[in-house]
């Protein structure tokens, strides 16, 4: 009794620190670029939810995402406002301000502290996946040993800690996901309707979240096979799943059945938007998913591989289910033009989980069942705890390496310092996406998509008297001198019929000043 509370307590130990661990990666960095918003997306993800707590309109008016994530953002203003007032900072949402954007990627947040809020959500929902692997792996086998690892995989992860710090939808859409799993998982071992409901429900709220989610659904039906056989399509459970899946989300996206004409355009043009391709993130997506898993935690996902092939020999149905997800959803991301980290994260924890089943199956076998002298059983045991921790190491080394390079100082920081004490007030200055903030009460500020949307005689004709050039955009076409020659062609006419006033590389990040005159 008293061994059994000790190792209860030694694993509520282990989970809570491995929690800790999560939300302390994740913490870290969160407000990297306040008062200054440097991702592409945030803004537009702010501006909408905070319209929806001001203003009652539960319609979003955009649908290329689903609602669900902007409703949750939204909800999270009520404390935040009412925090607000307690302190003397707030008198109504009037005061909670949008943040303001010149360009993509070229925006200030008056209100910093709205954008943390926004933050600190998606934070929540990423340490709720390190939280739900370790809920997973127990129903992958007995005791706690391949939770509490594939929730360690999760938490030091730098594709989902670094996603976890951004107002997107992504770690949202990963939780539901994962908490479908779960019931499915449950669904298929006791057959209980709540499970069933469960399972429809959290995959319905997946796909409100992003419309991606919707595929967890092949987890379910795969357990529900597993747990019938050949009467699974005579047995409800399946059933009651796809209306609480469907009642999941149409009541978190009721615009869709209330605003079906704009649902459709938003559907029609986010599907069209990753099938046609995206500048900087478009072609051979297979490949490119590939080397994001090498690059970030490579080690980790070689034996996730390891773990879906030996589940799968072994004819295990838990395997199966988590497994049958990966494949699917490899497969659909891999089919569009537009590839990025962002659409890979959803797949991420699945992986992790089939990863630590493995190890914790290999070291099991190699600790009790190899008919080999004890020493030599001791020596792969060993080699084996080797591996995993290097395979940690090098996942949690990328994390810390990443995190410090988005908190490093870089170019967008610096070059706007310089504009403001070095070019003289109201000069008037072009801006493409992702160049620095230029203050537009100080300067008269042309905002461009990208620069070369427009020949260089039209900047003079325009009286425009620098020209100020971000990495983000400019640099996605020279990555690509096979697909982007003629882009190339254009930024280099620019450079050379311009005067090179500044080059800043601060960070990594590149950032040009051209004087037109």
């Amino acid at each position: 009794m008293i061994r059994a509370r000790s190792d209860t307590l030694g694993i509520g130990v282990g989970l809570t620190l491995t929690l800790l661990l999560a939300a302390g990666l994740r913490i870290w960095g969160s407000g990297y670029d306040l008062p200054f918003i440097f991702h592409p997306d945030e803004p537009f993800n702010i501006t909408v939810a905070q319209r929806i707590f001001k203003t009652g309109d539960l319609n979003p008016h955009y649908f290329n995402y689903p609602s669900l994530f902007f409703y949750i953002n939204a909800l999270a203003y009520g404390p935040y406002l009412a925090a607000g007032e307690l302190l003397g900072i707030f008198r109504s949402g009037a005061d909670i301000l949008p943040p303001n954007s010149l360009m993509q990627g070229v925006t200030i947040a008056p209100t910093p502290s709205a954008v943390l809020l926004g933050r600190s959500v998606t934070i929540c929902f990423g340490v709720g996946s390190a939280g739900l692997v370790y809920l997973i792996g127990r129903q992958l086998r007995e005791g706690p040993w391949v939770g509490l690892l594939a929730a360690l995989m999760v938490a030091i992860s730098p594709t989902m800690v670094g996603l976890s710090r951004f107002v997107t939808s992504d770690s949202q859409v990963t939780f539901f996901a994962l908490s479908s799993l779960l019931a499915a998982l449950l669904a298929m071992k006791q057959g209980k309707t709540r499970h069933y409901v469960a399972a429809g429900l959290f995959a319905g709220l997946a796909a409100s979240s992003k419309y991606n989610g919707a595929l967890i659904l092949v987890s379910l039906a795969l357990a529900h096979a597993f747990r019938f056989g050949k009467q699974a399509l005579w047995k409800r459970g399946l059933y009651v799943a796809a209306a609480a899946a469907a009642i999941g989300f149409i009541a978190t996206t009721p615009y869709s059945i209330l605003d079906p004409s704009s649902f459709m355009s938003g559907l029609r043009y986010e599907a069209a938007h990753y099938a046609l391709g995206h500048a900087g993130m478009e072609g051979d997506a297979a490949g490119w998913y590939l080397g994001l898993m090498a690059t970030t935690s490579g080690g980790l996902y070689l034996l996730a591989g390891f773990g879906i092939a030996n589940g799968l020999w072994s004819r295990r149905k838990e395997v199966a289910i988590v497994a049958i997800f990966i494949a699917v959803y490899f497969a659909f991301i891999s089919s569009f033009a537009v590839r990025n980290d962002r659409t890979f994260l959803l797949v991420a924890p699945f992986l992790f989980v089939l990863a630590s089943d493995f190890a914790v199956d290999l070291i099991s076998r190699l600790a009790g069942g190899i008919l080999l002298p004890r020493f030599a059983r001791g020596a792969l045991i060993a080699a084996c705890a080797g591996v995993l921790v290097t395979a940690l190491s090098g996942s949690l080394s990328n994390t810390v390496a990443a995190t410090r390079q988005l908190t490093a100082l870089d170019s967008r920081q610096t070059a706007r310092i310089w504009i403001d004490n070095y070019l003289p007030p109201k000069s008037r200055i072009a801006i493409e996406a992702y160049a620095p903030y230029v203050d537009p009460a100080r300067f008269e500020v042309l905002a461009i998509g990208k620069m070369i949307d427009f020949p260089s005689e039209w900047y003079l004709e325009k009286g425009v008297e620098y020209l100020v050039y971000g990495e983000g955009m400019f640099g996605r076409y020279f990555a690509r001198p096979d697909l982007y020659a003629a882009e190339i062609s254009k930024y280099e006419a620019q450079f050379s019929r311009f005067f090179l006033e500044k080059v800043f590389e601060d960070g990594g990040y590149e950032v040009r000043i051209y004087r037109a005159r």
